[in-house]
């Protein structure tokens, strides 16, 4: 029972990659990103003439983030059982970032959904809740940077022969932490790869982010079925 529970929860992550990148990116049209540098009308108007997608899109990304909870879960059982039982601090830690990265992808989907909420409402409104929701999206890095990091010293530190997970595995998760770290700077940009549509700031990042549920899913099956 509780292996299969494991697995389900494993299933979350790539749900969630799914479900998320159908509503935000297939659906509501956020991607490819509009530019920052846009006036207000622009935006305003983008949002008028794609309400009914942009609600229905954006409804769909909010569900599919609770999905990152049961899946940050599952990791943090297979971490633990790297570290043990006395102090699994790597394990609390990587749980606890998984769940602020939820609350950021929720937040984020309500912002968009209020600037949608009254179309005919001042441009600049809606302008400024455009530019929260793109903010609280991409400048929340730490968070991301934090989980990815601890779920690389997890990985590396395995004693196990073998060990749960091939070492590449937490190479990678430091990798992903780093390609986080360009999402801060977008309060200084609007255009060129550190504006929030830009190639290390969105780009980059985004497409890492979602190929990582992917590779990481297989890894955790893997070592639950290990599980003795």
């Amino acid at each position: 029972m509780n292996k299969g529970i494991q697995i389900f929860c494993v299933f979350c992550g790539p749900a969630f990659a799914i479900l998320f990148t159908t509503g935000w990116w297939l659906i509501a049209g956020f991607v490819p990103p509009h530019s920052p540098g846009l006036d207000e009308m622009t935006v305003a108007e983008f949002y008028q003439r794609n309400i009914f997608t942009i609600r229905f899109g954006i409804l769909i990304a909010m569900i599919s983030s609770a999905l990152l909870i049961p899946f940050g879960s599952v990791i943090a059982v297979q971490m633990k059982r790297i570290e043990g039982n006395i102090a699994p601090i790597l394990s609390i830690v990587e749980i606890m970032a998984a769940t602020v990265t939820s609350v950021i992808l929720l937040l984020t989907t309500v912002v968009w959904t209020v600037a949608a909420f009254r179309p005919d409402r001042a441009a600049e409104i809606i302008f400024s809740y455009n530019d929260f929701a793109w903010i609280l999206l991409l400048m929340t890095f730490s968070p991301f940077l934090v989980q990815f990091t601890a779920i690389g010293f997890a990985l590396l530190s395995d004693r196990n022969d073998p060990p749960l997970f091939p070492r590449w595995a937490g190479y990678l998760n430091f990798w992903l932490a780093f390609l986080a770290v360009p999402g801060g700077l977008i309060t200084f940009f609007k255009s060129g790869p550190f504006a929030w549509n830009g190639l290390l700031a969105f780009w980059i990042p985004i497409v890492a982010f979602i190929a990582w549920f992917f590779v990481m899913a297989p890894l955790l099956i893997q070592a639950i079925r290990r599980d003795e």
